[in-house]
């Protein structure tokens, strides 16, 4: 599939719109009149002109290129980049014309953009969405995708668990959350990630591999305190987390497993540091995702500053000498199987 970023931005930009009528304008000069008029009865009569119009259009014009079918791009790829396009300051538009291109590809776009600048929303990151305690106003939130189609529930649920989306998420001053876009990251930014992760795993594994935790004192929701000193002698398995991590909830069931098994053997301690405060909305997501181990909340310092954690969930299993010799990143099904031949394998 031929992909836009290997041509000149602007050039494909006077293509398209050149096949749409739409005008492109030169900062210092005007359009022609019969162009502009042709823009300004097309500012008009919006509803005539489809998206759908438009990507044939797409298609006709890289056609004359001389692309070949199976080359053309896709309606949400165009879309996607025509959006970077009219983005760019480099792009020399009036601003009417770039509000008409935006109309009339965009027009979901356009009334969801409008929605976040009369709320007065603010953008936060996928870190914060993630980890921040925000607080939801019942069912008046949505999720959008790259197409700005808002999202069922589930729909939106499958692709936070896919793992390959980001969100883009807006809240209102105080703390609500309104409405995210959920977009695929690029195959360079997954790249990208991917190579962050493994520079940051193998140090995370380089300083915590045969080494003690450096000092804590956790204390769990119930009240339990956990020092070096209480869990010398125990097998100790860690699970980090947090309430909005999907491959976080995936796993609890197996993990669930786990405790049970070792329910009656008092050499084996599982523990549950989270990002999230103790609070109403903590233990409300536990009313409904069940999860066994003993949970120790407000940890994210020591989680994310003093250990430096690369992903969640991890797992990080201690011996009875209270070193950390087992280490696990992600979600998989296995993942019980897994920490079980760790634990068994130090008991011993």
């Amino acid at each position: 599939m031929i992909e836009f970023k290997n041509l000149k931005k602007l050039s494909i930009l006077l293509i398209i719109l050149q096949s749409i009528s739409f005008s492109t304008l030169n900062a210092q000069k005007k359009s022609p009149l019969n162009v502009q008029e042709k823009l300004d009865s097309l500012k008009t009569s919006l509803n005539e002109v489809t998206i759908m119009e438009l990507g044939g259009m797409v298609k006709i014009s890289q056609e004359t290129k001389g692309f070949e079918n199976d080359k053309f791009l896709s309606l949400d790829e165009f879309q996607s980049e025509l959006q970077s396009v009219i983005m760019d300051p480099e792009t020399k538009l009036y601003a009417d014309d770039k509000k008409t291109i935006q109309l009339v590809v965009f027009p979901k776009k356009v009334a969801i953009e409008t929605k976040i600048h009369s709320e007065g929303l603010i953008a936060i990151t996928s870190e914060d969405f993630m980890s921040r305690k925000l607080r939801f106003d019942n069912e008046n939130y949505a999720f959008y995708d790259s197409s700005n189609k808002k999202l069922r529930p589930e729909e939106a649920e499958e692709k936070f668990k896919s793992g390959v989306y980001k969100v883009e998420a807006f809240v209102n001053d105080n703390d609500v959350f309104k409405l995210a876009y959920l977009t695929k990251f690029t195959q360079e930014e997954l790249q990208e990630m991917m190579e962050t992760y493994q520079n940051q795993s193998a140090s995370f594994d380089a300083a915590l591999k045969g080494k003690p935790l450096p000092d804590f004192v956790f204390k769990d929701i119930l009240g339990n305190t956990y020092t070096p000193e209480d869990i010398k002698g125990k097998v100790v398995v860690i699970n980090f987390w947090f309430m909005s991590c999907a491959p976080c909830i995936e796993e609890m069931p197996e993990l669930n497993k786990l405790v049970e098994e070792y329910e009656n053997n008092n050499d084996v301690l599982f523990l549950a540091l989270t990002l999230d405060e103790k609070g109403s909305m903590l233990n409300k997501f536990l009313e409904t995702n069940v999860f066994n181990y003993n949970i120790v909340p407000d940890s994210k310092d020591y989680i994310m500053k003093k250990l430096q954690v690369p992903a969640f969930p991890t797992h990080i299993v201690l011996n009875k000498n209270s070193n950390v010799m087992f280490i696990f990143a992600g979600y998989t099904p296995q993942v019980g199987e897994l920490i079980k031949n760790a634990v068994d394998y130090y008991l011993e």
